[in-house]
């Protein structure tokens, strides 16, 4: 039941996205699509070598998986882009800081409830991935952006 619950939770979060302006969506949806496809493919590299687990039947692991990826960091990586690019300190910063939160306090959440666990992967390596993976989505926005 309550693993639902999360799922619902995470998945709510595209209600936020009602009070973005339609055009600040279409200019991040590039980066966001890019940072979708690299966590669902970290996602299947870390499940092949056992980085993590997660809890429950075939069905229940890709849901569990994808409500995160499709909810919680899809929605956040639009938010982040919005609310900082152009400012690559703020970016970096706000980024580091919902890296930390992240990998500390809510792992362990996710973990207390059986949503999922690591394995042979840690937090820190969580958070050395995870702002590798911010500099790579800056640096393809900035792509995207430059002027032809």
């Amino acid at each position: 039941m309550l693993i639902n619950i999360l799922r619902i939770i995470l998945l709510s979060s595209w209600t936020s996205l009602l009070i973005l302006p339609r055009k600040t969506i279409k200019r991040f949806l590039p980066v966001t699509t890019f940072c979708t496809l690299i966590l669902t493919t970290i996602n299947f590299i870390g499940a092949h070598y056992n980085f993590f687990g997660v809890k429950g039947s075939a069905r229940s692991k890709i849901i569990n998986i994808l409500s995160l990826i499709l909810g919680f960091f899809s929605v956040g990586t639009l938010w982040t882009f919005k609310l900082t690019y152009g400012n690559f300190q703020r970016y970096f910063l706000m980024n580091l800081l919902q890296n930390v939160i992240f990998a500390f306090p809510i792992i362990t959440f996710l973990e207390k409830v059986n949503f999922l666990k690591y394995i042979r992967f840690n937090r820190y390596h969580h958070l050395a991935l995870s702002m590798t993976m911010a500099l790579v989505l800056y640096g393809y926005q900035l792509f995207i952006d430059k002027p032809e």
